[in-house]
């Protein structure tokens, strides 16, 4: 009876790491940003406008490309927590 409840903890274990390494290779998609030249006919400032619409465009993807670096990091902690989680309830199996 005690080695079903580990084996079930164990798959459960293991298959929680496979998906937390899954997340960890799959980041979050880039932003497309629209032209606002093409949306809208804007005349006047459209250089102070182009300007400020790049600068946050870099910002914005360095704060996606730290996002997806940390959050590479954490999944593969978790998938790594999860592994060690599973060999553990499998060593548990064979001790009781």
């Amino acid at each position: 009876m005690l080695g079903i409840i580990w084996i079930t903890l164990a798959v459960v274990f293991f298959y929680f790491s496979i998906i937390y390494w899954r997340y960890s290779t799959s980041p979050m998609r880039s932003f497309i940003f629209r032209n606002i030249e093409e949306t809208q006919q804007v005349e006047g400032s459209e250089s102070e406008s182009s300007q400020f619409s790049d600068e946050f465009k870099r910002d914005f993807e360095g704060f996606l490309s730290s996002i997806n670096n940390t959050n590479k990091v954490r999944y593969r902690v978790a998938a790594a927590g999860f592994l060690i989680a599973g060999i553990n309830a499998l060593s548990n199996l064979f001790l009781f």
